[in-house]
């Protein structure tokens, strides 16, 4: 046994018994296919079933997923591994990526892990292991680090998360390729690596050599960081669990103490809001309205921390935070599943004047009233679809929102936006093929004295 395989079969111990079935996720690159040649060598003095999985997700050109699957399954029959490739119809990644406002990976992502789930539902599975190493936690602390991720996001890759299990994760991808030379075992390259329109490849391939070059000792320094992020992540998961317990509060709901929630330290609030949408999320997929069905999973990702952050300072009573909503009613805070799903990025903050292109029309902050349709408001705004329960404050009194478009003639819109700031709704726009109509605005006299009033002008989104 080489130094490679001892510490595999290290990381193996602390979750691996006499007899449990293992589940190999298996791309055929260098590090996958290390895993696979170390399990391999491992199972019989470890006492472990072992089993592989191929995912073709459809992305690449058919020839390339079709040689990876043929390598793959080549590579298990001169092991002795069951082998079971898995392919998704070309373009339906892609779809689903369109339809949910995320990312062409995030996207593979998800119906990667459906076909991991199934699979070792299928073989009765204890542990699916993937090849992540050291480099791809470095990646993935940098990638958060750049979207502004909180001290969850920074402390990068469990090496344990349910099923899912990552024995190479101490592991650097030198060490990998110095066992696959050592054992003279050839692997595949996906051509997708070297395309920077992927954010991970930018990081990669741009920006590592840079700080490689100019700041040798960055690699220690980010894991040292992602290892203290880890630590503080978990003492204030375990505050706002313990401090602000989430009480259920019907189908697809959660509730809590408003005066509780507004006392705690903002940092609690805003993990409060987090652990909400990972409750509701889990309590759907258990219910098996969801499942590990892609095609069927309403919800990916998390709300936006900018977003969460606006609510947990009280700067606004009701949110649309992607995979959360969110409501200030009262004496309670509530946080519900939206009805129906919802487009994945769909809410928006703007908290400096400019002018921003979004959904289907573009806002831009005018100098003055005079001309153009528009609205007035204070900053920050945040746009996200109208809610059954908002209000609008015209001529002085609070209307239902609701009750107000109930009246209005009925149009063709493609949607219903609200535009609110912290004095709530200011506006209510439709949208519709000649591009956005003000169906309701509120007036110009609002805000503390001294606050500064915007007025925002509309135009539809193919205007330059």
């Amino acid at each position: 046994m080489n130094t490679f395989e001892e510490a595999v079969a290290r990381e193996l111990k602390t979750v691996v018994r006499t007899g449990c079935c293992l589940l190999a996720a298996v791309s055929g690159g260098a590090d996958s296919t290390a895993m696979l040649a170390a399990l391999s060598a491992l199972r019989r003095n470890l006492g472990f079933d072992l089993f592989c999985l191929h995912v073709d997700h459809g992305i690449r050109s058919r020839e390339e997923c079709r040689g990876d699957a043929r390598w793959v399954k080549k590579l298990c029959v001169s092991l002795e591994i069951p082998f079971r490739f898995v392919s998704i119809p070309p373009g339906r990644v892609a779809e689903a990526a369109r339809q949910r406002g995320i990312g062409l990976e995030g996207a593979a992502r998800l119906y990667r892990h459906a076909a991991w789930n199934r699979e070792a539902r299928r073989i009765r599975a204890d542990r699916i292991l993937t090849a992540h190493t050291r480099n791809d936690l470095r990646e993935t602390i940098l990638m958060r680090f750049l979207r502004g991720a909180g001290p969850a996001g920074l402390a990068g890759i469990p090496r344990s998360r349910g099923r899912l299990f990552r024995p190479l994760l101490n592991q650097e991808r030198s060490a990998v390729l110095r066992y696959l030379e050592d054992r003279n075992l050839s692997y595949r390259t996906d051509s997708t690596n070297a395309d920077n329109r992927f954010l991970r490849n930018r990081i990669r391939n741009r920006l590592i050599p840079i700080l490689d070059e100019l700041f040798p000792f960055w690699q220690r320094s980010l894991l040292t960081l992602g290892e203290t992020q880890g630590f503080a992540a978990a003492f204030i998961t375990a505050a706002a669990r313990g401090g602000l317990p989430w009480e259920p509060a019907g189908v697809r709901a959660l509730s809590l103490s408003r005066e509780d929630f507004f006392t705690a330290p903002e940092i609690i609030r805003e993990e409060t809001l987090f652990l909400a949408a990972d409750r509701l999320k889990t309590e759907e997929r258990d219910a098996g309205t969801a499942g590990f069905n892609p095609d069927r999973v309403r919800r990916t990702g998390v709300p936006r921390r900018e977003v969460i952050r606006l609510f947990a300072r009280g700067g606004i009573s009701a949110l649309d935070a992607g995979p959360l909503r969110i409501e200030d009613r009262g004496n309670r805070i509530t946080a519900l599943s939206p009805e129906g799903g919802y487009e994945a990025g769909f809410s928006r903050l703007i908290k400096e004047p400019g002018r921003y292109k979004l959904k289907g029309f573009i806002i831009e902050t005018a100098s003055s009233g005079e001309g153009g349709k528009g609205f007035f408001a204070l900053l920050p705004l945040v746009i996200r679809r109208n809610f059954h329960d908002d209000v609008i404050i015209v001529k002085g009194r609070k209307r239902s929102v609701k009750k107000a478009l109930d009246r209005m003639p009925r149009s063709e819109y493609t949607d219903i936006i609200n535009i609110g700031d912290v004095e709530g709704t200011a506006a209510v726009i439709g949208l519709d093929r000649d591009g956005p109509v003000i169906l309701l605005c509120r007036e110009k006299e609002i805000g503390e004295q001294g606050q500064p009033v915007f007025f925002f002008s509309l135009a539809g989104g193919t205007d330059v």
